[in-house]
């Protein structure tokens, strides 16, 4: 009895430590894993489509599923990422080459506002001026640098993507079956996985649903606004604002607003009103009516709480946080909901 006591225990050791040594292994592939589960789960429906189209071959219609996906999201991502590249890079070598003349924005009335201040608490303005100059040129140097850092990860980039796309295949050929299998192994209980199943899907829907029409939507407005009052690179920061606005309540705000504020100081008012007028009630106004309906409803999670699940999840997974973390933060509410609920009488009466 007791030595099948020690090969129990023996066993439970051997199988977390193999699971540990497992996880370890596939560390540098959990996003994109994460990816293909998301992606998988978002474009099911389509695989479906496609099994009904080709008279259930399967394999064929994981493949056009990919291609479909492929044309719907990486297409677009591929050419809108050339051109905000390209973009930036010309800017960078425009001021680099330049120097950035900054008389030329002393001469234009720009920054008068600012150098009759300047006068006025005793500093010297050819020091004011020069360190404007230097600002400009490191702020683009560091924008470029980091474009191009990007294109030198390519390769990696490109490593990542295709094991993304493999698993994708696998899972719409084999995820039923896997998911089964897993539920099978996990000792919860049919209700409770399949809840908690239903507030992953719901949560990383609602979430990349709600995150990319903001994100469209506030990004062609900033780059037309920025187009209309004559800022340089409107696609450039259009595309800024679009990625930005996965941060609720801010987004898009961390262009616009410090853009008019410029604007103003450099002496072009009126430019700078219209700036954070229509940031304010028309930019900001999308996240403010959008969100709460495709985002919070559907994950059916306080405003707040997805404030604080997005900021968290960028902070620590990065770019893949916006939707890590407020899928954490579902399956989180999920469980105590139904701790709650289990427990429902023992809490009565302790409380």
């Amino acid at each position: 009895m007791r030595f099948g006591v020690f090969q129990q225990y023996l066993f439970i050791i051997l199988l977390l430590s193999v699971s540990f040594v497992f996880l370890w292994l596939i560390l540098p592939f959990l996003q994109p894993i994460f990816w293909a589960i998301v992606l998988a789960t978002l474009f099911y429906p389509l695989q479906k489509f496609w099994e009904r189209a080709t008279h259930g071959l399967v394999s064929v219609s994981a493949l056009l599923t990919i291609v479909s996906i492929s044309l719907l999201v990486f297409v677009p991502i591929y050419f809108l990422g050339s051109a905000m590249l390209q973009e930036t890079i010309n800017v960078y070598y425009k001021v680099s080459d330049s120097g950035v003349d900054v008389s030329q924005l002393e001469d234009g009335q720009m920054l008068k506002p600012v150098l009759q201040y300047v006068d006025r608490i005793g500093l010297s303005e050819e020091r004011v001026m020069e360190r404007i100059s230097d600002g400009m040129r490191n702020a683009s140097g560091y924008i470029a640098s980091r474009a191009l850092s990007i294109g030198q990860n390519a390769l990696r980039f490109a490593l990542q993507t295709f094991v993304m796309l493999y698993i994708l295949f696998y899972l719409l050929r084999k995820g039923p079956d896997i998911l089964h299998k897993i539920l099978h192994i996990i000792p919860l209980g049919a209700r409770k996985e399949k809840r908690l199943i239903k507030k992953f899907i719901r949560t990383s829907r609602a979430t990349i649903k709600g995150t990319l029409i903001i994100g469209i939507i506030q990004g062609i407005l900033g780059g037309i606004l920025f187009w209309a009052v004559g800022i340089g690179g409107a696609l450039l920061w259009g595309s800024v604002m679009a990625v930005l606005s996965i941060i609720p309540a801010v987004g898009a705000g961390l262009i616009w607003g410090p853009a008019g504020i410029l604007l103003i100081v450099s002496g072009q008012v009126t430019e700078g009103v219209i700036v954070l007028f229509a940031g304010t009630l028309i930019i900001g106004m999308v996240d403010n009516v959008l969100r709460p309906p495709l985002v919070g409803k559907d994950t059916q999670m306080p405003d707040v709480l997805v404030l604080l699940s997005t900021l968290g999840g960028l902070a620590l997974f990065g770019v893949s946080g916006f939707i890590i973390g407020p899928i954490i933060t579902s399956l989180f509410i999920a469980m105590w909901e139904m701790f709650e609920e289990e427990h429902r009488d023992e809490l009565v009466k302790m409380g």
